[in-house]
């Protein structure tokens, strides 16, 4: 009761600071959003991302953030501008944050907009990024994991792409394939315009985007839409301290109306982290087991969602390598009870903690990822009524749908021995029952 009331108090005292407004101007989508934050925001969303790439030019979107944030960055300090740039999987930024709206969407314009200004010193950003790249791939195994585990639920189609390409595809791009990518990937068309603030002024903003002048661009390419396939990817390395793996259903996209309720159920087990005192306290069933067999270091349960598809799963590691399968077969097992037992108070938990999750990481790779999705844009309070209407049934019934007796994807890396074999996942989806 506590910890309800806490989570409460936590998201009610989030200021509500009104709906997004949004207008269309010149093919270019504008959108307004009102925040809390004295600085203006002024980014520039199109709908590209890894998506956008293919299994020869992977990485490029990586080195136009990178090559965006360094040949900007003197110019904009100088104004008192920060810059940033994020990569998606169906979307790219890039932003200037400063007190003056006007001049950061004149910095971002001058500095994207122009391809000589993009692509400049392309080979040294090249360079910085396949060398992130090279620490990543020897460091980074959660995520590696995370990203093996959408290269096979999503065989061969768009959303297989890794956001953060390859050493080898980075090492070998030419400033050619920027030019070609920009070409066919960065338009009016995919392009929204959004400004987060505390003194955003709609009207105004959208007079000053109708003065952008957009260069002209070929037909754009379409992305092709993406099919889940069970399936699984095993990289097996007993050098590697621990072992991590993930293990996923195919979710539900953006614009899916169950969207919110995927969100939910995997909220209903939440994450933990053994380092953590408060995640002792959380009261899920699949914790208390953690807890009592101490079989596992951390997990997540995820819903990611993309524009015609998605990912509900759960990531984990362990140190504990003996008892991976026991760790595996006790999610599973709680996956099985969202068809037949869920509670209307595990549920309310659950909508609970989303909300605190959707006030806490309001950014805009989050809005990104629903404008670049066609999703409507939403208030804080909006969402929070959506949340609100989900009940317990809403619950069961998505999950024998999407979760119940439904193949999986299966991704690993590290001391992954004692993870079972995918026959053996697969037959945990569902149980017998007499």
């Amino acid at each position: 009761m506590l910890r309800n009331t806490i989570l409460k108090r936590s998201y009610t005292n989030v200021p509500l600071t009104g709906a997004p407004k949004v207008t269309k101007v010149n093919n270019i989508t504008v959108v307004t959003k009102p925040t809390i934050s004295k600085v203006n925001d002024v980014s520039f969303v199109y709908g590209a991302g890894s998506t956008a790439e293919n299994y020869y030019n992977n990485g490029l979107s990586q080195v136009l953030s990178k090559a965006f944030v360094g040949n900007t960055a003197s110019d904009a300090f100088t104004n008192g501008f920060k810059l940033s740039s994020s990569v998606g999987r169906e979307f790219q930024t890039f932003t200037a944050s400063g007190l003056d709206s006007s001049k950061a969407l004149s910095l971002v314009k001058d500095a994207v907009l122009s391809e000589g200004a993009l692509l400049k010193n392309f080979d040294t950003y090249k360079q910085a990024v396949a060398e992130h790249l090279v620490k990543y791939e020897n460091t980074d195994f959660a995520s590696i994991v995370h990203e093996h585990l959408h290269a096979t639920a999503f065989q061969n189609t768009p959303l297989s792409v890794p956001t953060t390409g390859t050493v080898e595809t980075v090492s070998g791009l030419k400033s050619s394939d920027a030019s070609e990518f920009l070409a066919r990937s960065f338009g009016s068309k995919n392009l929204t315009i959004v400004q987060q603030g505390s003194a955003v002024d709609h009207e105004k903003f959208v007079e000053l985007v109708s003065k952008i002048n957009v260069p002209a661009s070929a037909e754009l390419s379409p992305i092709a839409p993406s099919e889940f396939i069970g399936s699984e990817v095993r990289l097996r390395d007993d050098t590697l301290p621990k072992a991590w793996w993930s293990v996923a259903v195919e979710g539900e996209s953006v614009t899916s109306p169950n969207y919110y309720v995927a969100k939910v159920a995997a909220n209903v087990f939440g994450s933990f982290n053994l380092t953590e005192p408060a995640s002792r306290k959380q009261g899920s069933k699949l914790v208390n087991d953690v807890l009592e067999y101490e079989i596992v270091d951390s997990f997540s349960h995820f819903s990611n969602s993309y524009k015609n598809t998605g990912l509900w799963g759960f990531a984990a590691e362990s140190t504990n390598i003996a008892n991976i399968d026991e760790f595996t077969h006790f999610a599973l097992k709680q996956w099985n009870r969202l068809t037949v037992s869920v509670t209307e108070l595990e549920v309310a938990r659950a909508k609970q903690a989303l909300k605190l999750e959707i006030a806490s990481n309001e950014s805009i790779e989050t809005l990104a990822g629903s404008i670049a999705a066609g999703a409507p844009v939403l208030a804080l309070e909006e969402q929070f009524a959506l949340i609100d209407k989900i009940t317990a049934s809403d619950v069961k019934n998505w999950a024998s749908e999407k979760v119940w007796d439904q193949d999986v994807a299966v991704a690993g890396t590290g001391q992954i021995e004692g993870l079972f074999d995918y026959v053996k996942i697969r037959n945990d989806m569902s149980m017998m029952r007499w």
